[in-house]
């Protein structure tokens, strides 16, 4: 029962990328292990292949005691070792089936490389890979292979490029927000992490605008849905269309959206968000504005102007500037 518990703790250890290097590793010994004693040649020695079993024990342990700590980088590395080990291995194989055995290595090589890293690192491996194995099985066993090599390699290139096209929709889809076609909530704050560090490095201001229509229940209620869905995507066309290229822009749920102001402390933030309700008045909608502070994090930060916007929604009435409020500009 203790062993189970220790097992189950280190699988609960692990991500998806840990577990598919384990598993891609395991596999390799096995494979090595086959070709050096169940289908190796009578009288044959493959000490190579042992030290390669050795070599990949070693990995698939190592990676699966990483666990999620596992980075892309490491996964990278040791994806170039394999290159390095591999693909020079073929020139060493006693026949041509076996070179070909060696040579569809290509293809759950190439398709991690395409799941788990960046595409362009994919292709930098994975084509010299293929094109390598091509050539130093031709020069050996000559044209009879050809036709088999151009099945292996354009079946293998075009099946990772369609999953590399495939996980770039996934990717966009899990950070677009499908009504609206800007940033969700989840791609909105990956960015945002990215432009604090970057703020906080150069010393550059970032401010944000959190707005949230006026009434827009009562839309949805007199109107119907569908007339609630349009004004949505009308507003946030219009935002995209009039903010400035460089800022980010996103649905955060329902009637509620933030723009990230890049370079922008509280008072051109205020200039900028002023342009905004003037141009932006097919629909009303109230804003609140909030300039990060070095330290703070980006939920306080996503907090405050928030804050900011739901206390100029409560005084917009008896305002004179009604549908806006930010904090005091920093001195």
């Amino acid at each position: 029962m203790e062993m189970r518990a220790i097992i189950g703790e280190l699988f609960e250890r692990q991500n998806d990328r840990s577990l598919a290097t384990a598993a891609f590793f395991v596999a390799g010994m096995l494979f090595a292990l086959a070709n050096s004693t169940v289908f190796l040649p009578p009288g044959d020695e493959r000490p190579d292949l042992v030290a390669v079993a050795i070599a990949c024990l070693a990995a698939a342990g190592g990676v699966f005691a990483a666990g999620s700590r596992f980075s892309t980088r490491a996964a990278g590395v040791l994806m170039a070792l394999v290159f390095i080990v591999v693909v020079p291995s073929v020139l060493l194989a006693p026949d041509a089936i076996r070179s070909i055995n060696t040579g569809l290595l290509f293809l759950p090589f190439f398709l991690y490389l395409v799941w788990f890293l960046p595409m362009w690192f994919a292709r930098l491996l994975g084509y010299p890979w293929i094109l390598l194995v091509d050539a130093f099985i031709l020069m050996r066993f000559g044209p009879s292979m050809l036709s088999v090599l151009v099945t292996l390699t354009v079946t293998g290139l075009v099946l990772g490029e369609l999953i590399g096209l495939f996980k770039r929709r996934l990717e966009r889809a899990s950070v677009t927000d499908p009504l609206c076609g800007v940033w969700n909530a989840t791609g909105f704050r990956a960015l945002l992490d990215r432009a604090v560090a970057a703020s906080y490095r150069g010393g550059r201001p970032l401010a944000m605008l959190y707005v949230d229509l006026d009434d827009f229940k009562q839309v949805n209620d007199r109107y119907g849905h569908f007339e609630g869905d349009r004004v949505l995507r009308q507003f946030s066309q219009h935002m995209r269309e009039n903010c400035r290229p460089q800022d980010v822009f996103a649905r955060f749920g329902g009637d509620e959206f933030a723009l990230l102001l890049i370079d922008a402390d509280a008072s051109l933030a205020r200039s900028i968000a002023e342009r905004l309700h003037r141009e932006l008045d097919a629909v009303k909608w109230s804003y609140g504005i909030a300039e990060w502070v070095p330290g703070e994090s980006p939920d306080a930060f996503i907090s405050r102007a928030d804050l900011e916007m739901l206390g100029a929604k409560r005084n917009r009435k008896g305002d004179a500037e009604p549908h806006g409020s930010s904090e005091h500009e920093p001195r």
